[in-house]
């Protein structure tokens, strides 16, 4: 079985690179702002690899490896709507509709796997309403959470959602990153590179407590 590929090993990776295998307390970039560099560059990465393959493929998707199903319960009843709705691990990638979340199903403990829902983009919504609809779960997106509705009467109480969708955080820091292994170098030259701009911002080192004298001069 393959180690486990976590953040907190490429962060280490990445603070030997930067400081050459030394890091001392003169590295004053902690592992929390390096952390907000690799969750913005997962995303980077993952539309890269999207268009790499649609050159190659002709077919613009997701790569399966940055894919993970999560299960999304409980489902509370949004009253107002009369939709259900639940909690997604985080906000999805800014990806059309079907590739910031690939599939969504609702199952019953014991009974498999149930349909697919429809998606609807949310700006969508009232024009669809008055549309017929075919038989069964459709859904919509704002923010973090997921809104269902059922058009077959089958009623979402106690029922599992499942949600597959690409991620780019973790729980913790030592949870093993959901990244292919051809994107981890991608990755980590993409931190290193903000880091390296972060350093090269001018900055006065000099310690004088002399004041910066006359700026009209």
């Amino acid at each position: 079985m393959a180690i486990p590929y976590s953040k907190k090993q490429l962060i280490q990776r990445i603070m030997q690179h930067v400081t050459n295998g030394f890091p001392d307390d003169d590295f004053s970039i902690s592992e929390n702002e390096m952390l907000l560099y690799i969750d913005a560059g997962i995303p980077y990465v993952l539309k890269g690899q999207m268009f790499e393959n649609a050159k190659v493929f002709n077919v613009f998707e997701i790569p399966e490896a940055y894919l993970i199903t999560y299960l999304i319960t409980p489902l509370t009843q949004y009253t107002p709507t009369n939709e259900w709705m639940g909690n997604l691990p985080q906000t999805p990638l800014a990806l059309p509709t079907g590739y910031n979340i690939t599939d969504a199903y609702i199952s019953q403990d014991g009974l498999g796997r149930g349909q697919s829902i429809f998606f609807t983009k949310t700006k969508r919504v009232p024009y669809r309403n008055n549309m017929p609809k075919p038989s069964g779960v459709f859904a919509r997106i704002n923010g973090q959470t997921i809104y269902l509705q059922s058009y077959n009467g089958m009623s979402l109480l106690n029922q599992n959602l499942y949600v597959e969708m690409p991620i780019s955080r973790t729980d913790d820091i030592d949870a093993p990153m959901v990244l292919p292994d051809d994107a981890i170098q991608a990755l980590f030259d993409y931190v290193c590179l903000k880091i390296k701009d972060r350093y090269g911002m001018p900055k006065d080192v000099v310690v004088d407590n002399i004041g910066a004298g006359n700026k009209s001069s």
